[in-house]
């Protein structure tokens, strides 16, 4: 029995030690494959190749410590085998997917992304080719043959090795962990671009940082050291910081609200070639050129133009059941509010975070493809705007088109651009691929949804309700085809103009036409309707960090991101982002890193006090 028990030990170990190697090659190639390998330098190298190794075995050693467990209990070698096999070959799976997300969109596999993928109505959100699932499914195929090809060498070749040394193997391991994780914690404090972003691109590896004590060693001087720090911890918020008070409404004509998103509006296909409908629309109205979203993906996106402050609190706001005071305010003064989403607000919850007050708000929409729905919400509000233009109370309707976002038309509408991909082949994206085709069904996408958005200024138009109707046409964030050559593509991936900066027109009656050139924000959004439709007397920073969309003082510090990873867009577009691990990582617009850039550390600690604006002190 005691030689059974070794052989086994000394079986699976060496299955181990090969499985963990090829999750550590999978791992080495999530770097390679980058951008960044252009720039890496050799102490980059050295950190990534020990991160590598001792990140593979920490993903490898869990099945083999099942495995074990399995034998200890049933003495079953076929059993505990065949399960090591399996839970390894799902891992080394999981990280050939999540590398194929990574080098996309630069952002790792994560509960939120698998909520939406696998959820409730994850149809409406992610939309994939038939012929996609075959591709992937034939490579997850090749994976499992394989690990199988690995075992089965290593049961024909282990009795070769008299000995296994598994004491000098842990030494070696631990050697290169600890090693790998105290060069970490230098470079986070002397801000070493190549380790700092080579960290990056490990899934859910997290390097150990050690500032203060970095500070105390005297590896930088006090004047050097910079922390970002927020209270995002706290559920304690103070929002809106004084009661919402407005002038009366009897004394106030008050205006209907049309508020159209359209989500992944790459700003680029703004024009009258894209977009013949809305740009003619905006030739009477403003435009803002350099509007920027409070995030870079749908969720927060839409939490800022809500509630016009940092999604930070996005956590806060849906534990503590708060509203935004906009809606809040609007179903005060009796504003019939109706919410049209192509795609379902369920999942993200948008319909419990900003519309679980509205009387019967919608959350989903019938339609087999995005397509379906985003004609279904159309012409659902032009058949609402008749009885909507009877009421003797105003109206605010909220329209979400999708079709951008999900790729999916059918085939006699991709005449408008060619060449064009009948679908979004996401496995053939890489940093050397022409974006043409791809780009090209992007913008067939968009030229449709501008079609359907003329559908309903055209109707506003025919119903004489622009007089005294407010219409606001954006997007949620952008849509980047690899415009900065740092192999991006989609969104959530960066905080690059090219996926924060969205079009925006605001037809507001009796305002002078134009085109407006300062920044605005997303956090704009919810004041100017507070103050110029809704007729709020409140200061608006008790309840926004925006402005007026006419005010053009310059809003230097425009603060984007999630709890976990945020970050400052300066007025000149440098970055300064805060990852998870603590570290500050400073580019310029096109996501290149500023070597030696020196932060104004006043400015720095104003600007971080002003995103805990909300919090209970």
């Amino acid at each position: 029995m005691r030689n059974d028990t070794k052989l086994f030990l000394k079986r699976s170990f060496l299955y181990f030690l090969l499985a963990t190697t090829l999750l550590a090659i999978q791992f080495f190639f999530y770097l390679w494959r980058s951008p960044q390998a252009d720039s890496m330098d050799f102490g980059g190298w050295l950190f990534y190749l020990g991160a590598v190794f001792s990140h593979a075995a920490m993903w490898m050693i869990l099945p083999w410590l099942l495995a074990i467990a399995v034998w200890r209990v049933s003495r079953c070698s076929k059993l505990s085998h065949g399960l090591h096999l399996l839970l390894s070959s799902f891992l080394h799976m999981l990280a050939f997917v999540n590398g194929e997300v990574y080098l996309i969109y630069k952002f790792h596999i994560n509960g939120f992304i698998l909520s939406m993928v696998f959820g409730e109505d994850a149809g409406d959100i992610f939309t994939f080719d038939t012929w996609l699932y075959v591709k992937v499914g034939a490579l997850l195929l090749a994976i499992l043959i394989g690990n199988i090809v690995l075992q089965w060498v290593v049961k024909r070749q282990f009795n070769r090795l008299n000995r296994v040394h598994y004491l000098p193997v842990f030494l070696i391991w631990l050697a290169i962990t600890l090693s790998s994780q105290l060069y970490h914690a230098y470079a986070a404090v002397v801000q070493k671009p190549s380790v700092i972003r080579a960290g990056m691109h490990l899934p859910y590896y997290f390097p150990l940082t050690a500032n203060r004590l970095m500070l105390n060693l005297g590896v930088v001087s006090p004047e050097e050291f910079i922390t970002v720090e927020t209270n995002v911890e706290s559920a304690a918020m103070n929002y809106p910081h004084e009661p919402i008070e407005a002038v009366s409404t009897d004394s106030l004509q008050r205006k209907n609200l049309v508020l159209i998103v359209i989500d992944s509006w790459n700003y680029r296909t703004y024009s009258q070639l894209y977009t013949p409908s809305i740009y003619q629309f905006a030739q009477t109205n403003r435009v803002y050129t350099d509007h920027l979203s409070s995030n870079n993906g749908t969720r927060a996106g839409i939490f800022g133009l809500f509630f016009s402050m940092p999604p930070l609190y996005w956590r806060d706001c849906e534990i503590l059941g708060l509203q935004p005071v906009m809606i809040e305010e609007m179903l005060r003064q009796n504003y019939q509010i109706r919410i049209y989403p192509s795609a379902n607000i369920v999942n993200p919850p948008f319909a419990k975070v900003m519309f679980s007050k509205v009387p019967y708000a919608r959350n989903r929409t019938e339609g087999k493809t995005a397509y379906d729905r985003d004609c279904r919400i159309t012409s659902d509000f032009i058949q609402a705007i008749d009885t909507l233009a009877q009421d003797e109370n105003p109206f605010f309707s909220f329209l979400f088109y999708d079709l951008p976002h999900a790729f999916q038309l059918p085939k006699e509408k991709l005449n408008h651009f060619k060449p064009s991909w009948e679908f979004a082949d996401y496995m053939k994206l890489n940093n050397e691929l022409d974006p043409t085709p791809f780009y090209n069904l992007y913008r067939n996408c968009v030229y449709e949804t501008d079609s359907l958005v003329g559908c309903v200024l055209q109707k506003l138009k025919e119903k004489e309700l622009l007089d005294n109707t407010v219409v606001m046409i954006t997007g949620d964030h952008g849509q980047e085809f690899n415009e900065n050559h740092q192999n991006y593509w989609g969104h959530g991936g960066n905080y690059s103009p090219i996926q924060l900066r969205v079009p925006l027109i605001v037809h507001y009656p009796g305002d002078e036409a134009g085109v407006s050139h300062y920044r605005t924000t997303h956090y704009d959004f919810v004041p100017t309707v507070m103050k110029r439709i809704l007729g709020v007397t409140t200061p608006m920073e008790s309840y926004s960090r925006g402005q007026l969309l006419n005010d053009s003082t310059p809003r230097p510090w425009h603060v984007v991101g999630d709890y976990m990873d945020y970050a400052f867009i300066l007025d000149d577009y440098t970055i300064l982002e805060k990852r998870p691990s603590g570290t500050i990582e400073i580019c310029d617009s096109l996501l290149r890193p500023i070597p030696g850039y020196k932060i104004n550390t006043k400015q720095l600690d104003n600007a971080i006090r002003s995103i805990n604006q909300f919090y209970k002190e």
